[in-house]
């Protein structure tokens, strides 16, 4: 399969690279608007650096990965629908709720394969809360989640400075990790968001996004989820973020920290324990390979352009509601 790579001077780029060495893999080139890692990925990659993503598009690829600006990545995204190319791009897709809109009805009216990379839907963590685990989707009950990570000074190290500007990226700490566990409360319940209450805090005078967040979430079947995220872990690259997470359900109580993974039954009151790995990088791989997977096999992608669609009009609603002092929000949700 011969793969293009758009705009990699991205921080979760490298995170894809162990995938795109498999056998039968041959990246032809890349580009990288940003000018920064460009060479040293071509280099890794034995490819060509294109000197444009205009240039690149003309070339013979069988699928793409789209890791632009947010406020580029439409436009981007456009072009490969209309070419009829399959291809991963990374959330939120776009600028706005708008414009993953306006892309995932084209992509249906084209028939082109989209995958969004919401890789709790591949973790282990997502497999233990699931039904083959006797955790039924109506028996979720609240939902909490804590996603802290290093501050935006990792941004700026990484050629992304344009990360904690509004205009060019759309939202900070609940838009970029957030809306991870957006997606994964409306696919453990398998209820969407329709309802939500939020908060958000900025620290830096030049920063415009959110470095911290916490948004409380009602799904339509009435269940309750509490997300809090935030710029704000003095991470180092053995420990990069804070995680933790508690769930109620009618079957058990769950909680997780650190590499644990606790669970107290409500029928015997017995508690088990064990260790799980939440380390969300390690999934990127695995979900690259899940939509080559997926295309090959002729499936619609684990999760693509329609879930991107949701989880960011459940985000654009909560920052309507910090806007207005954490007034509840109704979202703005597809079926």
């Amino acid at each position: 399969m011969k793969i293009a790579i758009f705009d990699v001077s991205h921080w979760h780029f490298p995170l894809y690279i162990a995938a795109l060495k498999d056998p039968g893999i041959e990246v032809i080139g890349l580009s990288d608007s940003a000018a920064f890692a460009g060479p040293r990925f071509a280099a890794l990659l034995n490819c060509k650096l294109y000197g444009s993503n205009e240039d690149l598009m003309e070339q013979d690829f069988d699928f793409a990965l789209v890791f632009s600006r947010h406020s580029d990545m439409a436009i981007l995204a456009e072009r490969l629908i209309d070419k009829g190319k399959p291809f991963l791009i990374e959330k939120p897709c776009g600028l706005n709720v708008e414009d993953v809109r306006r892309l995932r009805q084209r992509s249906e009216e084209h028939g082109v394969f989209v995958s969004v990379p919401f890789i709790q839907r591949v973790s282990d963590l997502a497999d233990r809360l699931s039904p083959a685990e006797g955790l039924a989707p109506d028996g979720f009950q609240h939902l909490s989640f804590r996603f802290i990570v290093g501050s935006v000074a990792r941004y700026e190290r990484n050629g992304c400075g344009w990360m904690l500007d509004k205009a060019f990226a759309g939202g900070g700490s609940m838009l970029n990790v957030g809306i991870h566990f957006i997606d994964l409360i409306s696919d453990l319940t398998q209820s969407p968001i329709t309802e939500v209450s939020g908060q958000v805090q900025i620290y830096r005078p030049d920063v415009t996004v959110d470095e911290q967040a916490v948004f409380t979430c009602r799904t339509a079947a009435g269940q309750i989820g509490v997300i809090e995220t935030g710029y704000l872990y003095p991470s180092t690259a053995d420990d990069q973020r804070d995680f933790g997470f508690s769930l109620s359900h009618r079957q058990s109580y769950i909680r997780g920290y650190a590499d644990q993974f606790y669970a107290k039954s409500r029928d015997d009151e017995r508690a088990s324990a064990t260790t799980i790995e939440y380390n969300t990088d390690a999934y990127y791989p695995v979900f690259l390979r899940r939509s080559w997977a997926d295309l090959a096999n002729g499936r619609p992608p684990i999760a693509g352009l329609r879930e991107a669609e949701r989880a960011l009009a459940v985000i654009e609603a909560g920052y309507r509601s910090a806007a207005n002092r954490g007034a509840p929000e109704v979202v703005d949700t597809i079926l």
